[in-house]
């Protein structure tokens, strides 16, 4: 499941297609102030595919990759709100385990490794017609194993095996070596407006932020399961796979709360979500999403029994 950038959006997928559910709440972020809509709820539709993989969006456009076919397929946001699925553009790169991202009038998509290898190393650009454009990227475009990609407001950054390489606006490419004291690569990264947090496959977090590719990096007892920044950058927070929660200064790297949130150690694992005020986690061995105050040392708001096994959560309506 995937929340779109402006949190009106939710993306679901099973093995056959990804359905978009419009939740009637979103956000738009104007800098020195928000403007917040409301419309009524509903099920935009579904696109069929061959075994779905990644979800990603910008302000406006939705890229779907999917994994058996290599197909990109892009939507306009505003054929989405007006109930409609109408693609902007598709095309096939080939199958792999991939990702496809809507970036400045392109789409920057992983291409097939070479040798059968388990995960692409390598990006390829394409035009807003789904021409390859790749002599328009610049820079170092060498990303081994590539498992983890968010789009910010002038970043896109994908993790790679050594590092974390991202492109700006101008389709420049960076590498930025994870920091000496990184505990394994990162798998996944997750995006605030202008920072990217990625939690270290042995336990601990990073914050980089791509502009300067200075890393400010955080302890934790052990590896990251879920990790959310905020909207406006300042925290970032995490649960472990004990179920720990951990606040953190994404300006220091300072661990400012820390706490017991869940029981870690399940078949399914806790899920969390950050808006500007509240924390969110899901216990899916209690069944319940608590709310959270992550200025008041993980203290809990209030807890809503949902029943089942709750994993991935989102929060829609706010930015």
């Amino acid at each position: 499941m995937l929340k779109e950038s402006d949190g009106r959006f939710l993306f679901t997928a099973d093995d056959a297609g990804v359905t978009v559910t419009d939740t009637g709440v979103w956000t738009v972020d104007h800098g020195d102030h928000s403007h917040y809509y409301r419309a009524e709820p509903s099920e935009v539709g579904t696109v069929d595919g061959d075994t779905p993989g990644h979800v990603v969006s910008n302000s406006s456009q939705v890229a779907m990759f999917f994994d058996g076919d290599g197909a990109v397929k892009v939507f306009p946001r505003q054929g989405l709100g007006d109930g409609e699925l109408a693609e902007d553009v598709s095309f096939e790169v080939g199958a792999h385990h991939g990702v496809a991202v809507p970036f400045e009038d392109h789409v920057l998509t992983t291409v097939p490794g070479v040798d059968d290898e388990e995960l692409p190393g390598e990006i390829s650009l394409y035009d807003a017609s789904g021409e390859e454009v790749s002599d328009e990227l610049t820079g170092d475009l060498t990303c081994p194993e590539i498992h983890g990609v968010v789009g910010l407001r002038d970043h896109v950054a994908f993790a790679c095996g050594d590092g974390v390489l991202t492109v700006d606006d101008d389709l420049n490419a960076t590498v930025t070596p994870y920091p000496q004291d990184a505990d394994g690569r990162a798998w996944s990264l997750v995006a605030g407006r202008d920072l990217v947090a990625a939690p270290f496959e042995d336990g601990g977090l990073g914050v980089l932020d791509p502009e300067s590719g200075e890393w400010r990096t955080a302890d934790t007892d052990a590896p990251v399961v879920s990790a959310a920044v905020a909207p406006d950058d300042s925290t970032v927070f995490a649960v472990d796979e004990d179920g720990t929660g951990y606040v953190v200064d994404a300006g220091s790297g300072e661990v400012t709360a820390q706490r017991q949130l869940v029981d870690g150690g399940g078949d399914t694992v806790p899920s969390v979500a950050l808006t500007r005020e509240r924390g969110y986690v899901s216990d899916p061995a209690a069944g319940t999403v608590s709310e959270l105050d992550v200025r008041d040392n993980l203290r809990e708001a209030r807890s809503v029994d949902v029943g089942g096994h709750p994993a991935a959560i989102a929060v829609t309506g706010d930015k």
